[in-house]
């Protein structure tokens, strides 16, 4: 079985974490998002990664896997295309932005014809929403859901009728090719495309996200403890954790499950993480709380910083994303931070705030806004 994974996305919702990096390599659970499902693929047949050529990083990171290129991201149509000349018979398609369970990707391949997994979902306005009778999907609808229903979790087993519905396609509002109206063609030609349930469906979609794909990451793998790591006196871990290469934990500090922290970080004297992502090479020397937080690579966090997790009314966190406040159905979240990012000492961050990367913070202030560019130091 062929496997092609869709990784050509901008990222632009995960933004400040996305603005020098891939939206597939954030790291979750210590590993590039993408690499969990190359991990899963790759022993039941080829991998074709559609990518960008300007996306590097995945190019360079996954060099033993196909490569197909496509020029700019027209959607889902478009990427599965630029790989016609690269698959024969049946194949399938994942989009790279769904966590689905190996054993669900297994089942998957053992089907035959046209199959497409779903699941249901609470707020489906972002997916595209299906109508199912006896098991075979009976239309489509892209991403103009309202509520409950069941959505398209970006799985597709297709052969190369695919291709020539693809060539049929127009472009969409969105000014994408859609791989929904491919579909909607197949099924009035008569193709059956049998619909899959998945057992449990994930999606990177928002920064948040992240956060709820390490904690089932964890679940399912248990603590991931790296090489050459220095525990240091008082320290205390609950697991499961993720601790990376030559990191030093405490001495005094508090590791809280669903923690996950890169390699060659510092996490030091009287520090509590709680249910958050530190990336590689990040340091936080002392003093210091972050909670439900996503923290990028390089960055050092000044002594007494603070990461608030909880609005004082204990309404839901809402986050800007490409200008427009996104409620985040979270009581608790903190902020989202990106690469080689400097904090002055006691400064605090106000739930669901972001910090774009290369930024210095100085000392003593409250973020009660999105930083993109320098403040007065």
């Amino acid at each position: 079985m062929q496997f092609v994974i869709l990784a050509a996305g901008l990222g632009t919702r995960l933004m400040p974490l996305t603005a020098n990096k891939s939206k597939l390599m954030l790291a979750i659970a210590n590993k590039p998002f993408l690499e969990w499902t190359v991990d899963a693929v790759s022993k039941m047949g080829e991998v074709i990664l559609v990518v960008r050529q300007d996306q590097k990083d995945i190019i360079e990171y996954f060099n033993n896997c196909k490569i197909a290129y496509q020029e700019k991201p027209r959607g889902t149509a478009d990427a599965i295309a630029v790989c016609e000349r690269y698959v024969s018979g049946s194949f399938i398609v994942i989009n790279g932005d769904e966590f689905i369970k190996k054993e669900d990707i297994e089942s998957f391949s053992k089907l035959e014809g046209y199959n497409i997994a779903v699941s249901k979902c609470k707020d489906s306005s972002l997916f595209g929403n299906l109508s199912v009778e006896g098991g075979f999907v009976t239309g489509i609808a892209e991403k103009d859901g309202i509520g409950t229903s069941i959505i398209n979790a970006g799985m597709y087993m297709f052969d190369e009728k695919i291709f020539e519905a693809i060539k049929k396609t127009q472009l969409s509002a969105r000014g994408e090719y859609e791989i929904t109206d491919a579909l909607e063609i197949l099924i009035k030609d008569g193709v059956k495309i049998k619909a899959f349930a998945l057992s449990s469906w994930k999606t990177l979609g928002y920064p948040w996200d992240m956060l709820d794909i390490n904690k089932e990451l964890l679940d399912r793998t248990g603590s991931i403890i790296g090489k050459k790591i220095e525990i240091r006196p008082g320290s205390y871990i609950e697991e499961p954790v993720a601790i990376g290469d030559n990191s030093i934990i405490g001495p005094n500090c508090y590791i809280r499950k669903y923690s996950s922290i890169g390699s060659n970080c510092k996490v030091g004297n009287a520090v509590e993480i709680k249910n958050s992502i530190i990336m590689d090479n990040t340091k936080i020397p002392h003093l210091s709380y972050v909670a439900d937080s996503v923290i990028g690579s390089n960055c050092n966090i000044g002594a007494g910083t603070i990461f608030a997790n909880l609005r004082l009314d204990e309404k839901p966190i809402s986050v800007k994303i490409k200008g427009e406040k996104i409620n985040s159905n979270r009581k608790k979240l903190g902020a989202f931070v990106g690469d080689n990012v400097k904090f002055g000492v006691n400064v605090t961050v106000m739930p669901g705030k972001k910090i774009w990367p290369n930024l210095l913070i100085p000392p003593c202030i409250n973020i009660k806004e999105d930083l993109e560019k320098q403040p007065e130091l």
